[in-house]
C-alpha cells in the first residue's frame, strides 16, 4: 500500500509519516522541499530504514497549486490530507497562509486532481455516490478539528467544514477525524505558551482559561492512522472524534504540564478583548507574531463527547490514547 501523505513534514504529518512507515506501509510525501523532507526524515530511525528500503518518497509539490499534484497521485492507495501552513493559526493573508487556502481550497484541489485523474470529474453534489467503484480509488482521509461544525462562523471551522463538505460529496470512500488540540514535541501552540516560564514568572493566557479541552498527544495521532488505513471495513465513509482521556481546561492543562516541567508558576489571565487589541496592533509588524483571530483560536474550547468517544472506542476497541500525565512527562521531564 503506498500513501500520500500531504504535510508530512509539519507537527501532524510527521507524526502519521513516522507511524505508517514503522507499519511497514509505503508514504509518498508531498513537500515543497524534498531536499528538507529527506533531511528531517533521515534524522530519525523509521525514516533511514524507509529510505534504505526504498519505502519512503517525496515528491514536489503544494496543495495550493494543482498544476503540481497530479504526479503526487498517481498510483497511490489513499491520501491523506494533513496540511497546515506555516504559522497556523496566525493567517497571513498576503502570503496565502489562510485556512481557507490550505484546508479549503487545498482539499479541493486534491479532490479534483483525483477526479481527473482516476476519470470521477462527474460526481454530482450527493455524497457516497459512487459509479467508479471505491476500491478502484485511493481512499481519502482528512484531519479536521474538533470545533467544526456546520454552524461554526470561525475561519478554521468555517474553512475546515467546507472541506469535509466537498470530501463526503465526493465518488472517494473517506474518512474524517476531528482532533482535538494536539501537543507534542515540535507544536508550536502549547510549547510556545511554556516557553514563557522561560523568562516570566507567571504564564500569560487569553481568557480565563475555563473552557473545557481533550488534549490529545500527537503521537496518537499516527497511531490511529495507520489502525484507519488498515482496517477499511472499519473506517470507510465514517467520522470521529479524537482527543485525549482526560478532560481538563486550560489552566489544568498547563499546570500539568509545568508539573512535568518541575517548574511553579502562577497562570496570568489577559482579558480576551486586551490581548485582541494588541493584536491588531502587533499583527502589522514584521513575522505577524499575533491576530485577533488567533487570539480567538488560542481561548477556544474543544472536547471530545461521551457518544463519539464511544463511537471511536466501538469501532477500535485496540485503540487507547495516551494520558496526559504520561504524554506530557515522556518529553517534558528533565
Amino acid at each position: 500500500m503506498t500513501i500520500l501523505v500531504c504535510g508530512a513534514t509539519g507537527f501532524l504529518g510527521s507524526s502519521i509519516t513516522r507511524h505508517l512507515l514503522a507499519a511497514g506501509l509505503s508514504v509518498r510525501a508531498l513537500t515543497r522541499s524534498p531536499e528538507r523532507a529527506a533531511r528531517l526524515y533521515e534524522s530519525g530511525e523509521e525514516g533511514r530504514q524507509a529510505l534504505s528500503e526504498g519505502r519512503l518518497t517525496f515528491v514536489e509539490g503544494d496543495v495550493t497549486k494543482p498544476s503540481t499534484l497530479a504526479p503526487a497521485v498517481e498510483g497511490v492507495d489513499a491520501v491523506v490530507q494533513a496540511s497546515q501552513f506555516n504559522g497556523a493559526p496566525v493567517e497571513d493573508p498576503a502570503r496565502g497562509l489562510t485556512y481557507e487556502r490550505v484546508d479549503r481550497d487545498g482539499t479541493m484541489n486534491l479532490l479534483e486532481v483525483i477526479a481527473l485523474r482516476f476519470g470521477t470529474a462527474e460526481a454530482p453534489p450527493t455524497a457516497g455516490s459512487r459509479t467508479t467503484p471505491a476500491g478502484d480509488l485511493p481512499r481519502f482521509l482528512y484531519i479536521s478539528g474538533i470545533t467544526v461544525s456546520a454552524e461554526a462562523t470561525e475561519p478554521w471551522n468555517r474553512a475546515k467544514w467546507q472541506a469535509e463538505v466537498a470530501i463526503r460529496r465526493s465518488r472517494l470512500a473517506w474518512t474524517i477525524v476531528r482532533c482535538c488540540w494536539a501537543y507534542g514535541p515540535g507544536d508550536k501552540a502549547l510549547n510556545r505558551i511554556l516557553g514563557y516560564s522561560d523568562y516570566l514568572p507567571f504564564v500569560p493566557i487569553f481568557g480565563p482559561g475555563k473552557e473545557r479541552l481533550t488534549p490529545l498527544y500527537v503521537e496518537d495521532i499516527g497511531r490511529l492512522l495507520t489502525l484507519l488505513l488498515a482496517s477499511p471495513e472499519r473506517s470507510g465513509d465514517s467520522l470521529f472524534h479524537l482527543g485525549g482521556p482526560d478532560e481538563v481546561n486550560l489552566r489544568g492543562f498547563l499546570a500539568t504540564a509545568l508539573a512535568a516541567m518541575d517548574r511553579r508558576r502562577p497562570i496570568l489571565p489577559i482579558p480576551k478583548t486586551l490581548g485582541k487589541a494588541g493584536a491588531r496592533f502587533v499583527q502589522h509588524l514584521p513575522g505577524r507574531p499575533l491576530t485577533p483571530d488567533a487570539v480567538d483560536f488560542a481561548s477556544q474550547g474543544g472536547a471530545v463527547a461521551a457518544a463519539d468517544r464511544r463511537f471511536l472506542a466501538d469501532r477500535f476497541p485496540e485503540f487507547q490514547p495516551t494520558g496526559l500525565r504520561e504524554a506530557l512527562e515522556a518529553y517534558l521531564s528533565r
